[in-house]
């Protein structure tokens, strides 16, 4: 009989942290999706957002004459839900991600990656491109012109700086015309930062490239 009880105050607190856990993830959701539209809304003419798997897709119409035609987000949630999260997540570090593409009004001139040297085998890169070592970012740049990457990084130093530890990669493809940023949710300020970096390169893309 005491392994019944035992068995059931097990399903009881299982069952409390599962509703913890949506009720947490239903509260980070509703703060990311304002914190977008608050971003966005200054510079778009329309943002919206529907529901996508464990989070939300969001899509951004920027003004005419904007640097963008469009910016895409995609945000994933972390398995707040799971009660192994609340045991494991010290060690696997898992946090709430976001993806954002920004579409470009002007196309830039060359290819461009960089991102943090964890994050280097998850992409499938061209051997041929040069690559710079970021030291004081902990980053890596791959790209195909030396020349104009050092003037972009330049541009964007103040950006890359205040995003580098949430950031795993930013590419900019010359054949595709986006800008897309890879990056986790570490704070308040992890989404700001994303926009801002994305603006920024958006900006540099089209005075100074």
């Amino acid at each position: 009989m005491q392994e019944f009880y035992v068995l059931i105050a097990i399903i009881i607190i299982l069952a409390i942290l599962f509703v913890v856990g949506l009720r947490a993830n239903n509260n980070a959701m509703m703060k990311y999706a304002e914190q977008i539209r608050n971003l966005s809304l200054p510079f778009c003419k329309f943002v919206g957002f529907r529901r996508y798997g464990r989070g939300f897709k969001a899509l951004c119409i920027p003004k005419e004459g904007g640097l963008f035609s469009r910016i895409d987000v995609t945000l994933s949630l972390t398995w707040r839900e799971n009660p192994l999260y609340y045991l494991l997540s010290p060690l696997t570090k898992d946090k709430d991600y976001i993806l954002v593409w920004g579409s470009l009004t002007r196309r830039c001139p060359i290819n461009i990656e960089i991102c943090k040297e964890s994050y280097l085998n998850k992409l499938k890169l061209d051997s041929n491109l040069e690559k710079i070592e970021l030291s004081q970012l902990g980053m890596i740049v791959i790209t195909d012109n030396l020349d104009k990457i050092r003037k972009f990084l330049d541009e964007i130093e103040e950006s890359l700086l205040s995003s580098k530890d949430c950031i795993d990669s930013i590419s900019i493809k010359e054949s595709e015309g986006w800008v897309k940023i890879v990056a986790r949710i570490l704070d308040d300020s992890s989404i700001k930062n994303v926009f801002n970096l994305l603006i920024r390169s958006g900006q540099v893309i089209r005075e100074s490239i």
